[in-house]
């Protein structure tokens, strides 16, 4: 070995030597290693024969060494104090291994002078360390502080791994180990551990936020150990297999928000899964896995064998694939869930065989196909959830029929079919909740069917949106509710149902919580029960209905602890009480869209502390409702727009200090926008004021508003450069005033989408750093006074779906590059919606798995902002707006836009509640697509009314998605380009007062969806194309101003000639060249008849013209004559 070793001695640059399982012996050898290899970094002299005390001056010497391994040597005792403080110089040793060797306890103290030790590993019964933990005498307090961060460097992270293992320790001080905060690992296992730290100890391990690994195998904990080590932040790998005898009695084991794994022997959670743990935990019926990290199916694999198991709690993890038909070996079970793990699928035919089962959650996964047949045979179900599927067919009459044990059935989100008779439920005497929400307009819920059947439940929820209940009926109110008492939370919205508001709904069941019937047709006078308990009522939704008359007036008697009121798009009439301004703790209140007038009375903003959202929005109000000071309590979120309020802003005080929306547009309010108030708005927040009377410079704050939209008032100076566009999304500035150029602070606009600066006086060139906003949809530059060409660099916007640079001043060519805005593929602009989840009431099933039914937060909507801009097509200037979610419609008005194709019911079929569809003065032709927003689908250029010249760029012929195309009022000249018959979407083409020549394009006849065609004034010539299709449509308005252009719809009929004339080959002047040959003939003509006429009348002038021919003979002779002789005479 002495030979090998000199060889190896020569390598003076080796870093990694590895002597591992070699016969290694005596007590120098690390000492003449480390004169010799300087650079050395690690060194593994594992399973050798080398003796003697741990070498700590040696390895002093190896100041590179990073890891360091002699486990299962012979080393044993400890080098004196003054050897072991020369191992501070190793300042790059991460990892030491000294398992299986003799050392005593003191080789800790020795090992604390290494500073940036992360992996300790001691493990082995031959290391003499016993006693308790720490060794006794030994201070392990200091040892760790020295490890750990307390008393550590500066730099070094400290600590990372400890290994302790099969060191015969006892009674664990885990006090002790709370100083090491940087710890990752720890392994203490194979001790001798009996017993439990205290509850005190056991909190000071909350201290280890990044203790991720701990094993504690071998050792014999009692039960209590879980709940000492819950106190771990950050644990994802436990490990208490093996001689877990203190945990035979174990009845209820909760591992839930653990972040764990995987329950495989090589993984996270060992105990779970050694031979024979299930024979340690005989006794184990309830286990809660929840909120974990579980992925694949190895649970059920894992867990097989627990045959007491009562209770199995799986949700919310990563579950995917099947259940597997292992779960029917648990047949004791009672309850289990496997809800939110949302891809779980395939078959569910092992539940089947589960006879005790009592409660089943299957939510939020996506198993499919019809419901098994099988599940009429668990009888004894009293909670089944199966919510948030893609179960589809009809509901079996069986399945329902059989379960009369049922009490909580939720069967929302998913695509059943069919009609389902609510009678089915008649002989459920104990059936509390009921909950069914369709994704479809194929489901009915049957209530009237048999007539005059009575249940034998009384309910205590019912929550059936979106059902088309009673559809085939009339969509009359069930008749079945007359007999319930007990209800607390009753949704019937979004059913289209008819009649008058069922009062005798809310006087019945004086335990009503929350009422809500959205979006239905219910009508009459609103007013307040007298016989019902009126402290109860939380919740009150009566929107979107044909409800008249006034607010009552005491309406504060009647609803004294309402959260969330909502009589908005209904017909109310009269003023706002001021009573209303007595519900003291109010959180929402929406009374929009209707017809009230009058002012707000004063107390709506001072008395409602507990106001967070209130909407006017739509109504006749009028007055100075934000003059003077203001105590605007807790508004987060307030709607007046499309009003008639006036005079100017004052003070407000916001008790919250922040608001999150402001909408005050489509009012009359003067004066400026204080600097305070855009100060006062939350960060992402929504301001809107436009079209009102606002003047001067728009304030800077330090707000970064998300929606800012300004518009159509009167401010003026330059764009303010001081606004933080960090998350601006939509930016509207249009119609003001505004002066300057566009201000350098537009490149922060990172995230914004709509981007609306036209009818301003701005100046200046377009900034080439447009062009890097990448996610820019809409571009309104329009009727401002921009010069110069249009930048290369907007074509890298390859998102756009509108682009209006209209009446301004640009010069030169139309880009080429513009091909390569190819429109974006997903939806942006959808609606800002607010769901008050944390008001929404619910009912709470006391049950093992803690179910709970309440109102569905997406179909209770608030506040909703959308986006919406101007821009001019069909010769109309439009307003396009975001739909977003439109699934719960029931009027549908796309009047007046660029709609061009039949709607069909396949395509429509998403939105069960439609019963108002409005398709007025647009140009079907086709089918319809309906789904996201306009904004999405509206795809438009306008260069319209510039200075542009050049020719048409063939290349736009390659915009295939766009839909509307504005170039008219310029100086563009050539052909109109053959390949626009491309254009297949295309419904507005513009080219009209340009010097545009040639023929139109026969092909653009398949352009089925063109509405609008204009090339009036123009330099076309040649014969129109045929009168089919769209072409039939158009009118002499859209070709006047072009002599030269023949056929119909134009008076002027084509000739034979002009027929057949090919422009490509004669060219497109011959048109000219004939007019100019006959008129250059009659000229000539009429000039040689006046010259006779002269001639003849005038005897002097006829003479002297005879002179002057004659001369003119002689002239010619002699010149021919002498011409001759000279040619003669050169020849000789």
């Amino acid at each position: 070995m002495a030979v090998g070793f000199e060889r190896v001695s020569l390598l003076k640059k080796l870093k990694v030597l590895k002597l591992k399982y070699n016969n290694v012996m005596g007590d120098s050898f690390v000492a003449s290693l480390s004169h010799v290899l300087p650079l050395l970094k690690s060194l593994d002299l594992f399973s050798n024969k080398l003796s003697g005390p741990f070498p700590a001056e040696e390895l002093s010497h190896l100041t590179n060494l990073e890891e360091l391994d002699l486990s299962r040597n012979n080393l044993d005792g400890t080098p004196s104090i003054q050897d072991c403080k020369q191992l501070s110089s190793l300042k790059k040793l991460k990892s030491i291994r000294l398992y299986g060797n003799k050392f005593n306890k003191s080789i800790i103290l020795c090992l604390s002078s290494l500073p940036f030790l992360r992996t300790l590993d001691l493990w082995g019964t031959m290391n003499d360390l016993e006693g308790s933990f720490p060794a006794k005498g030994i201070k392990l307090t200091h040892v760790l502080g020295v490890f750990g961060s307390k008393q550590a460097p500066t730099n070094p992270p400290g600590l990372w791994t400890l290994d302790f293992r099969a060191i015969d320790l006892e009674s664990p001080k885990f006090s002790e180990l709370a100083h090491m905060t940087n710890l990752e690992e720890l392994d203490l296992s194979d001790n001798r551990f009996n017993d439990t730290p205290s509850i005190q100890d056991c909190r000071r391990l909350s201290r280890l936020k990044k203790l991720k690994s701990i094993a504690l195998r071998f050792n014999d904990f009692n039960k209590s150990i879980i709940l000492c080590l819950s106190e771990l932040p950050s644990l994802d790998t436990l490990d208490l297999s093996e001689k877990l005898s203190g945990l035979k009695e174990l009845e209820t084991l909760d591992l839930s928000f653990c972040g764990l794994t995987s329950l495989t022997s090589d993984d996270r959670l060992e105990v779970m899964t050694t031979d024979g743990m299930a024979h340690q935990l005989p006794h184990l019926k309830v286990l809660l896995l929840s909120d974990n990290s579980f992925n694949g199916t190895q649970p059920m694999d894992a867990l097989a064998s627990f045959h007491n198991l009562e209770v199995l709690d799986l949700s919310r993890n990563y579950l995917v694939g099947s259940i597997p038909s292992t779960i029917q070996a648990l047949s004791s079970l009672r309850a289990v869930s496997f809800a939110y793990n949302y891809y779980l699928n395939g078959s569910l035919l092992a539940l089947c065989e589960l006879k005790n089962l009592h409660e089943l959650d299957l939510s939020d996964n996506a198993f499919d196909g019809n419901l098994p047949q099988c599940f009429d045979r668990l009888t004894s179900l009293k909670l089944l959830d199966i919510s948030y599927n893609q179960f589809t067919g009809t509901l079996p009459p069986s399945l329902i029929a059989n379960l009369t044990s049922l009490e909580y059935v939720d069967f929302s989100g998913n695509s059943f079919e069919g009609s389902f008779s609510f009678s089915l439920f008649a002989n459920h005497k104990k059936l509390e909740a009921v909950q069914f929400l369709s994704n479809n307009n194929k489901f009915e819920v049957e209530t009237e069917e048999p007539i005059g059947w009575v249940p034998r439940f009384q309910l205590k929820v019912l929550l059936l949106p979106s059902c088309n209940i009673n559809r085939p009926n009339g969509r009359v109110f069930p008749k079945f509710l007359l007999h319930q008492r007990m209800l607390q939370l009753i949704d019937l919205s979004h059913n289209s149902l008819v009649g008058q508001f069922p009062y005798w709904l809310i006087e019945n069941n004086t335990m009503l919580e929350g009422v809500n019937l959205r979006n239905n047709a219910v009508s009459g006078v609103m007013r307040m029960s007298q016989y019902r308990n009126a402290s109860i009522m939380r919740w009150l939704d009566m929107s979107e209905n044909d409800m008249n008359g006034t607010i009552p007036t005491d309406i504060q008697k009647f609803l004294p602890n309402i959260h969330h009121l909502n009589l908005s798009s209904n017909s109310l009439d009269g003023v706002i009480p001021p009573s209303i301004g007595d519900l003291r703790k109010i959180w929402s209140l929406d009374l929009s869209n209707n017809g009230i007038s009058g002012e707000v009375p004063k107390g709506l903003f001072s008395n409602l502390s507990s106001l967070s959202t209130l909407k006017l929005s739509k109504n006749r109000l009028h007055g100075q409702v934000l003059s003077g000071n203001l105590s605007m309590g807790s508004i987060y979120e307030l709607g007046l727009d499309n009003n008639c309020f006036t005079g100017k802003i004052g003070n407000w005080t916001v008790e919250n200090g922040y608001m999150q929306s402001l909408d005050i547009s489509n009012n009359l309010f003067t004066g400026t926008i204080p600097h305070w108030l855009s100060n006062m708005m939350e960060d992402d927040s929504e301001f809107i004021v436009s079209n009102n009377g606002f003047q001067g410079p728009f304030p800077c704050g330090t707000t970064s508003f998300s929606f800012l939209d300004i518009s159509q008032n009167s401010f003026s100076g330059p764009i303010p450069s001081c606004l933080d566009f960090r998350v601006m999304k939509h930016l509207h500035l249009g119609s003001n005033g505004f002066t300057g150029s566009i201000p350098n602070v537009f490149r922060n606009l990172t995230s914004v989408l709509t981007l609306d600066i036209g009818n301003n006086s701005l100046s200046g060139k377009i900034p080439d750093f447009l062009g890097n906003l990448s996610d820019l949809r809409i571009l309104i530059l329009r009727q401002n006074n921009f010069i110069g060409s249009i930048p290369m660099q907007l074509c890298q916007l390859s998102n756009l779906s509108l682009i209006d640079l209209s009446s301004n001043s640009l010069s030169s060519s139309i880009p080429s590059c513009l091909q390569s805005i190819t429109t974006a593929v997903y939806p942006a602009f959808e609606l800002s919606r607010t769901s008050w989840y944390d008001i929404l009431p619910s009912y709470a099933y006391q049950s093992v798995l803690n179910k709970q039914m309440g109102f569905n937060q997406y179909l209770l909507t608030v506040f909703e902002t959308q986006d919406e801009v101007q821009f001019t097509t069909k010769a109309l200037s439009l307003a396009y707006k975001g739909l977003s979610n439109i699934t719960n419609l029931e009027t549908l008005d796309l009047s007046e836009n660029l709609l061009y194709e039949t709607p069909s019911i396949q395509e429509l079929s998403h939105l069960p509640n439609l019963e108002v569809l409005l398709l007025s003065d647009n140009g079907f032709n086709g089918t319809l697509p309906v789904e996201g927003s306009i904004l999405d689908l509206m795809v438009g250029l306008d260069l319209s009314d510039n200075k542009l010249t050049g020719e048409i760029p063939n290349e736009l012929g390659l915009l295939t998605a766009i839909r509307s195309l504005n170039l008219s009022h310029n100086q563009l000249s050539g052909p109109i380009p053959v390949n626009f018959s491309n254009l297949a979407n295309m419904e507005s083409l513009d080219l009209s007062s340009n010097n545009l020549s040639g023929e139109v394009p026969s092909e653009l006849i398949k352009l089925t969806y063109l509405a609008v065609f204009n090339v009036s004034y123009n330099n076309l010539s040649g014969k129109l194309p045929e009168t089919k299709a769209q072409f039939g449509t158009f009118t002499e308005a859209s070709y006047e101003g072009n002599p030269l252009l023949c056929g119909p719809p134009l008076e002027k009929k084509c000739t034979a000639t002009s027929d057949g004339i090919d422009p490509t080959e004669e060219g497109n002047d011959k048109w000219y060249d004939i007019d100019f040959l006959a008129s250059f003939c009659g000229t000539l003509v009429v000039f040689m008849l006046g010259f006779a006429a002269v001639l003849y009348i005038n005897p002097y002038w006829h003479r002297r013209w005879l002179e002057f021919l004659e001369e003119c003979m002689y002239t010619c002779y002699y010149f021919l004559e002498d011409s001759v002789r000279y040619s003669s005479y050169t020849h000789k």
